[in-house]
């Protein structure tokens, strides 16, 4: 007589994989007409916009743009800044079967220096790191009927990755500068961070709501007053959008988040109000919630038995992540820096490390003039860790975003700057959960186990022992040795003397 069995097919993952590659990244930027030239260059930085990883038969390609931002002086001595797009792409070949992707995208090194006084150069890099959930799917006995086998089941909640869904759009505003500022002259410096607050799946779609906050610093055009600035502005907008996402289901659950380029902010024919443009990505990830059964372990009372086991390694969690943490940054000016005109903070990219903290570079950056009023600019590089309220063990998989908010500086008359913000962390992380379970099962109809001519057992069984392994042992129905014995837990807390009877 052969075994009854059944089985079930699970997503099981592989070992965390990450891949890396260097792209380069040159342009030029020739100014426009209406930009002054250029005598020294201040300050360069770039910021990554990301697409989604597409994955193909060929690969999983990572593409997007990285906007690339110049501040320098000008021959009448003024602050200027520029900026320009600059589309990127990588191919990573594919190694496995690809549950889930998502890719951090640095800035590496980056060189710039202007070739004359109406064009700048830039060759440099970007480091890209693809991390991937890996797997595939395994089959797993769930129940096995006959020869008296004794089967110990269990129940466990998995996680299957539905889908990546993405939509791009963009928030167009027209906003006041506020009351008493002079007419708008130009854009030293902006940002834009967008955030969700809450998302949800209805049929085919995913639901986002949050907000963006744009911050700009500016300098007036010259007015009577003989006001130069700089200003700063900052303005917040509700977002609320839909992402198309076939195939999902109501009960399906997910995360998003937004991310924003640069905002584009142009003034008004009036000089008291200006025109806000900010291109945002909504990526989603949709996931779904399954009960499964398996068999952690098997054994016939009556035959010989063999079972061969394989890993049941399966995303069981998916942990929201939200952090907020105020920072608070007093440090020394530079003898050069004579008065500040701007000082802000920028979060890098999150990373979590092998002893599961949460690590995320960040850079003070301070705009300032000499003592002859001359443009001059510092920055310095600090990184912050963070302690989840869950643990971050057995992470398989994570996506977090950062952004600053609440920023706020003060210079104090003992030669110390001051600046105060709240770094904001939102993400995911998901999590394995790592066990055995029988994979294929098979009894020995010519090999019956030879229980002697007791009928009856002692057995003297030690703290800390499982029942199951106790009635494996002696070949006996785990069910009859609990209730024999009557017991009601499945491990033993204390020396007991159990009786066994056949």
């Amino acid at each position: 007589m052969e075994l009854d069995l059944d089985y079930n097919k699970i997503f099981c993952c592989g070992n965390p994989e990450d891949k890396k590659a260097v792209v380069p990244v040159d342009c030029s930027i020739i100014l426009p007409d209406y930009f002054p030239d250029v005598m020294k260059i201040l300050r360069y930085t770039a910021k990554t916009v990301k697409s989604p990883v597409i994955s193909e038969a060929g690969g999983e390609t990572v593409s997007g743009s990285v906007n690339i931002e110049v501040s320098y002086v000008s021959e009448e001595g003024e602050l200027c800044s520029c900026s320009q797009l600059q589309p990127f792409s990588h191919v990573f070949e594919k190694t496995a079967n690809i549950a889930a992707a998502e890719a951090d995208v640095t800035i590496g090194e980056i060189g710039c220096k202007a070739v004359n006084k109406r064009r700048i150069d830039l060759h440099g890099s970007i480091d890209i790191v693809l991390r991937t959930v890996c797997g595939e799917e395994k089959s797993f006995v769930s129940s096995a009927k006959g020869a008296e086998t004794v089967c110990n089941n269990k129940d466990i909640e998995t996680i299957s990755f539905i889908g990546e869904f993405y939509k791009g759009f963009t928030v167009e505003e027209k906003d006041e500068l506020g009351y008493g500022k002079p007419p708008f002259g130009k854009i030293l410096r902006s940002y834009a961070f967008a955030h969700v607050s809450e998302c949800h799946v209805i049929q085919d779609k995913v639901v986002t709501k949050g907000e963006v906050k744009v911050t700009a610093v500016w300098v007036p055009e010259e007015n009577e007053n003989g006001e130069k600035g700089p200003f700063v502005s900052v303005f917040t907008y509700p977002v609320s959008r839909m992402v198309d996402a076939n195939g999902i289901l109501q009960s399906d659950i997910c995360d998003a988040r937004y991310e924003a380029e640069f905002p584009e902010i142009s003034p008004c024919d009036d000089g008291q109000n200006i025109n806000i443009k900010i291109k945002i990505g909504i990526f989603a990830r949709v996931y779904r919630k399954s009960q499964i059964n398996y068999i952690e372990d098997m054994f016939s009372t009556k035959y010989e038995t063999k079972t061969e086991k394989a890993k049941l390694l399966t995303i069981t969690e998916a942990v929201p992540l939200f952090i907020e943490e105020p920072v608070f940054e007093k440090f020394d000016l530079p003898e050069s820096a004579e008065t500040v005109t701007d000082l802000w903070l920028e979060a890098g990219c999150p990373k979590i490390d092998s002893e599961g903290k949460i690590r995320l570079p960040a850079k003070l950056c301070m705009f300032a003039k000499d003592e002859d009023e001359n443009p001059v600019y510092f920055e310095k590089n600090i990184e912050k860790e963070f302690l989840s309220k869950t643990s971050t063990e057995n992470i398989v998989f994570y996506n977090i975003c950062s952004g600053v908010k609440n920023e706020e500086f003060s210079i104090s008359g003992e030669g110390k700057a001051e600046i105060s913000a709240t770094l904001l962390l939102d993400g995911t992380i998901y999590k394995v959960s790592d066990r055995e379970a029988v994979a294929a099962c098979s009894v020995d109809l010519e090999k019956k186990i030879e229980h002697g001519s007791l009928a009856l057992t002692f057995c003297y069984a030690e703290k800390g022992e499982k029942i199951w392994d106790i009635a494996k042992k002696y070949s006996v129905s785990l069910e009859q040795l609990m209730k024999e014995n009557e017991l009601s837990e499945d491990v033993l807390f204390e020396k007991t003397m159990l009786t066994i009877t056949r």
